[in-house]
């Protein structure tokens, strides 16, 4: 299970020591069950005192109790990510070329400035994914403005484009002045023969329930797809981002 530990200290104010043990009882979640505070602090070069002071910050009533339920809450945790799999079955559908390609475009712009457009229904999507990006570090700007595209003055590298049929005028427009800008594209469609995935570095083609429900007044699960294949995709970018980073460490 991944946990942001360093989110968790500034939420309980840990000091660096508490910080390091927390992420050494995380790890090892099934070994401390049978380990003793005093030797815990010994193996972090801290006091049992420390380490009991944790388990209190933690709204828990001392080490053992501190224990239990974070091993509850890990393997609870466990189940709720076996449980995903239901719902993203369809994601081994995706050709594994196309989502190794994805990783390695997002590495390369790490740096760069990434454009991301959609309209409609699309919109909050859009939002979604741009705020997720940001929030991992990217430089994303949620842009339809035709001249931020054609005149590329801000300098962007990379466009993700998101569109049910991939045929939307106003977001074709943009792809079709990112390309003359020899920008990198990305897209998301339900057509795989639509203009938007023609035109594309890299397309992916999410299932489209209802392609002639074009208002989306039934039931379509397309959206929805799209936002877990982004969760995803920007998951396994970030994995290979967190392995380059270890692999340079020990060079």
């Amino acid at each position: 299970m991944k946990f942001d530990i360093y989110k968790i200290a500034d939420n309980y104010n840990l000091t660096e020591t508490e910080r390091q043990v927390l992420e050494y009882i995380l790890k090892n979640i099934d070994d401390v069950l049978d380990k003793g505070v005093r030797e815990i602090a010994h193996i972090n070069y801290t006091s049992a005192t420390t380490i009991i002071r944790l388990s209190k910050k933690l709204g828990y009533t001392g080490y053992v109790d501190m224990l239990y339920r974070l091993n509850f809450i890990m393997k609870n945790n466990e189940k709720n990510q076996n449980r995903t799999s239901d719902i993203t079955n369809f994601i081994n559908e995706i050709d594994k070329d196309v989502i190794e390609n994805f990783i390695k475009t997002l590495i390369k712009h790490r740096q760069d400035i990434i454009y991301i457009t959609g309209t409609g229904f699309s919109s909050p999507i859009v939002d979604f994914f741009c705020r997720k990006m940001l929030v991992l570090g990217f430089k994303c700007i949620k842009t339809n403005s035709y001249g931020v595209y054609d005149n590329n003055e801000i300098g962007g590298t990379l466009v993700i484009g998101i569109s049910k049929s991939g045929e939307t005028d106003s977001v074709t427009k943009v792809i079709d002045y990112a390309k003359k800008n020899n920008l990198d594209i990305i897209t998301f469609t339900g057509k795989q023969n639509s203009h938007m995935a023609e035109v594309a570095s890299i397309n992916f083609n999410i299932l489209d329930d209802k392609e002639l429900d074009d208002r989306n007044i039934t039931s379509n699960y397309f959206y929805a797809r799209v936002m877990i294949v982004m969760e995803y995709l920007l998951d396994k970018v970030m994995n290979r981002l967190q392995k380059v980073k270890q692999e340079n460490h020990y060079i």
